[in-house]
């Protein structure tokens, strides 16, 4: 079957709102990476990142998978050299996945390590404990690097 163009009414609903040419979605990915919403913060003061999760979002998972899958890309795109370890439990029967942790182990450089508990908790706020545990800088909008152009009309 050859390609056909999707009209935008059927569009599925994680390409609305995207541009319709390739390069500038492809741009619009990169600048979802580098300023996703109350993500583009300096972390200083942290040695390392350890996220431990279920692999599945039941059972109050599904905030630290979003903070994951979205958050966590623009924490590490400002900061390249911070090492994050990620591990996501595989478990098999209920009672294993009520018990399993959901946590944010963050090693400061002064060599503490402090715990943040992700259950039941929405990505945005498990990245505002972030922040107010490391005591993060915001980016700066000049340090961004955007790569949709500006339309001016």
């Amino acid at each position: 079957m050859p390609y056909q163009k999707i009209p935008k009414a059927l569009r599925p609903l994680y390409l609305k709102g995207l541009p319709a040419s390739r390069a500038l979605k492809q741009a619009h990915h990169l600048d979802l990476i580098s300023n996703f919403e109350n993500s583009a913060y300096k972390l200083n003061t942290v040695d390392k990142l350890e996220l431990i999760f279920k692999n599945h979002s039941a059972y109050g998972h599904f905030g630290m998978r979003q903070f994951w899958k979205y958050n966590l890309k623009t924490v590490y795109f400002h900061n390249p050299d911070l090492p994050i370890e990620v591990k996501r439990i595989e478990c098999a029967t209920k009672e294993e996945q009520l018990q399993c942790p959901c946590i944010i182990k963050v090693h400061l450089k002064d060599g503490k390590v402090e715990t943040i508990e992700g259950k039941d908790k929405h990505s945005s706020t498990i990245m505002q404990q972030l922040i107010d545990l490391t005591g993060a800088e915001k980016v700066t909008s000049e340090e961004l690097d955007l790569f949709v152009p500006k339309v001016s009309a």
